[in-house]
């Protein structure tokens, strides 16, 4: 809808409104998909992993909104504040560069295994940063169904939430690399805004204006703008790596998702770009049959049990 500086602000916030109802969807309930019973988890997911279609999975061991597909670093204010104490935080490969710099132990284990760290050779420093300090911008997924029921169920024979599975299917192969130089290049061009400003309620309060703030018509109009050029910018675009790093992740099985090129609000982004390149389906299972899909995981994989999943001596061990 072309607009004018005599739109009225109600328009203006109606135009937002359908802008961020298409496009904001971090936890992909579009897709969501509940699992009562074995027969749906052998149905919409058993029967494609059997037949050995292109699908990566991740496993949540609660259904929350605090659980999205955010990545770890993104997730943690206190290390984001690392970055600055803008509003708007702008991370690049070079500040991640001089983030992890800045960790002194990390990095002088991670020199000693690999060379100096640069931005030429991210993706190694980045995964080594995920297995070891648990902050990254990447998001473990593995070719494993049995591993992503594992993460879900950890272990537990009780169960009072239900879980959650994420499957990722892959539309083709232009996004996918198990090409190292490729996957660095993806990297080099890392580029993502993390927006502070109390998102939830500013945007709220510009969107529902109080009714004292109505007749300053054309300040509404400007902070409504702003906002919907925000919106017009977010374009995050996934990307999936396929290069294991060390023992433990071939053992999971474990590939990566990087999400670049989009502005984080307040824990949220917009996923329907992501969408053109994998199709990400939400599978919340009921808590009544995780039991039995227990008993189903020992009795097809043992060897991922999840005392074992972290520690392969004890998988090796393990003669039960």
């Amino acid at each position: 809808m072309k607009r004018t500086e005599s739109a009225p602000a109600s328009d203006v916030r109606q135009v937002i409104r359908r802008k961020l109802e298409d496009r904001f969807d971090v936890n992909y309930s579009v897709s969501e998909i509940r699992i009562e019973s074995m027969e749906d988890f052998d149905a919409y997911l058993y029967a494609p992993y059997r037949s050995g279609e292109k699908l990566y999975y991740r496993g949540e061991r609660i259904l929350s909104d605090d659980r999205r597909l955010v990545p770890t670093l993104l997730r943690k204010k206190e290390e984001l504040r690392s970055f600055g104490d803008e509003p708007i935080l702008r991370l690049t490969s070079e500040s991640l560069l001089r983030y992890y710099r800045s960790k002194k132990s990390f990095l002088s284990v991670y020199e000693t295994l690999y060379g100096r760290a640069d931005t030429a050779h991210l993706y190694k420093m980045l995964a080594f940063a995920q297995h070891y300090l648990d902050v990254s911008p990447l998001i473990d997924l593995s070719k494993s169904l049995y591993v992503a029921l594992s993460f879900a169920l950890k272990g537990r024979t009780e169960f009072s939430d239900d879980v959650v599975l994420y499957s990722v299917y892959d539309i083709g192969d232009d996004d996918t690399s198990a090409d190292l130089d490729e996957v660095n290049g993806w990297l080099r061009e890392y580029h993502v805004n993390v927006v502070d400003f109390g998102a939830e309620e500013a945007i709220q309060k510009l969107l529902q204006p109080k009714k004292e703030r109505l007749h300053r018509r054309e300040t509404v109009l400007h902070d409504l703008r702003q906002i919907e050029e925000l919106v017009n910018a977010m374009n995050p675009t996934a990307k999936l790596i396929d290069i294991p790093t060390n023992d433990l992740m071939k053992y999971q099985q474990g590939v990566f998702l990087l999400l670049n090129g989009f502005s984080l609000i307040d824990s949220k982004y917009f996923t329907k770009d992501v969408r053109k390149s994998f199709v990400i389906t939400k599978y919340v299972v009921s808590a009544a049959i995780c039991p039995t899909l227990q008993k189903f995981l020992l009795g097809k994989a043992p060897q991922y049990r999840y005392e074992n999943l972290m520690d392969i001596s004890a998988a090796v061990k393990d003669e039960r």
